[in-house]
């Protein structure tokens, strides 16, 4: 009598044990037991944390009619009653990013599709998330907190392909079969940890990732058909810039207009009549504008630069380069000409505003683009 020596494929193997297992979905199976979900909420504590100056004031009124929102009822009206409360407020939102652990790993679910089978090198073709890629949820917030919480990942070349012998491949394809049409969807499972903060984005490293046999409309085993190992690496700095190198050109406001006319070479500034602002022409040819008060103290610096048709990501990158990753990057569109009921309407250039703080000063750089004119930059330093 031959014994049948033919392999049971380990995608069905590892579906039988499964199934002994009494597991009702390989999605509760694989996750680590400790992993935190993919959550608006759970994102956002470590989205406070990752700002090394985040602004408590700025989003206490939101936090209350989030998450207190029985407070902000109760005092929203009365101010005196809420400045207690906002105080309040305060204090437990540094408890909650004080207790958020930035070595906690989360787990996010997503359905991919997997490519046809590439018989040289053994494997489908599976390049489910790339660099650009990001993930999201949202709260439907309409206060100060960002609509959508987005997680992009600095390792995501990981996941790549989805590794089979060519008789596993081909059980493995047909049972996937419904007449003439092939599910190639599946379901992956992605750990990870955040690390840093680019602008609003949350920027995550993948500590595993797993492919499931789980389709668009069908479980099937659910076995673990792929496992992609990644790397935990400390948390980087949320903000690269330092208070010593956020500057203009080495200068900051702050100080009086007299001082910042004697460290220059004479004939350097040039007042307005009003003495509201003086330009300052630097000795490297770039010119700022001083903003004054009453007192002749300089409140603000401005630089204002035109680009020609440098692209807006090209400019970014080179900001970027100078003053590390922004605490806050946000994106206007340009807004295309035309015609109304009331005449012609110009076309408007597009926005992009990114934000850098330090202890002492933020930066904030604007960049206008599109509307078919050149682009521009202006960038601002004020005290905080």
């Amino acid at each position: 009598m031959l014994e049948n020596k033919a392999k049971t494929p380990s995608w069905l193997r590892k579906g039988l044990v499964a199934i002994l297992l009494t597991i009702s979905s390989a999605m509760a199976f694989s996750a680590p037991a400790s992993a935190k979900e993919f959550t608006y909420e759970n994102l956002l504590y470590p989205w406070m944390k990752l700002d090394a100056y985040f602004d408590y004031d700025a989003y206490v009124d939101c936090y209350m009619r989030e998450y207190r929102n029985d407070v902000w009822q109760r005092s929203r009206e009365d101010e005196f009653i809420k400045d207690e409360k906002r105080t309040e407020t305060i204090d437990l939102m540094k408890d909650r990013v004080g207790e958020a652990n930035l070595e906690d790993v989360f787990t996010l679910r997503t359905k991919k599709e997997f490519g046809e089978y590439d018989f040289e090198e053994g494997v489908f073709t599976f390049n489910p998330v790339s660099k650009t890629a990001y993930f999201y949820e949202s709260n439907g917030s309409i206060c100060s907190f960002p609509q959508n919480l987005k997680v992009k990942f600095s390792n995501a070349d990981i996941m790549e392909g989805i590794e089979m012998a060519k008789d596993e491949a081909q059980a493995f394809l047909t049972s996937r079969k419904r007449g003439s049409s092939v599910d190639r969807s599946v379901t992956m499972e992605i750990d990870f940890v955040l690390t840093a903060r680019d602008g609003e984005m949350l920027v995550a490293n993948i500590t595993e990732a797993r492919v499931l046999n789980i389709g668009q409309y069908r479980d099937y085993d659910g076995a673990v058909l792929e496992t992609y190992e990644g790397s935990a690496p400390a948390a980087a700095p949320a903000v690269a810039a330092s208070p010593q190198s956020l500057s203009l050109f080495g200068f900051v406001p702050g100080g009086s207009l007299q001082t910042l006319r004697d460290e220059l070479p004479r004939g350097s500034l040039s007042c307005s009549p009003a003495g509201d602002e003086c330009e300052v022409h630097l000795k490297t040819g770039q010119t700022l504008v001083a903003k004054l008060d009453s007192s002749d103290t300089i409140t603000v610096l401005e630089h204002r630069v035109k680009l020609g048709n440098q692209q807006v990501s090209e400019t970014v990158d080179e900001l970027k380069a100078t003053y590390g990753s922004p605490t806050s990057d946000k994106n206007q569109a340009p807004k295309a000409g035309g015609f109304s009921t009331f005449g012609q309407v110009p076309a408007q250039p597009g926005q992009r505003t990114l934000i850098w703080p330090s202890e002492d000063y933020e930066l904030k750089a604007v960049i206008f683009y599109g509307a078919g004119d050149p682009t521009e930059v202006v960038t601002t330093i004020r005290p905080r």
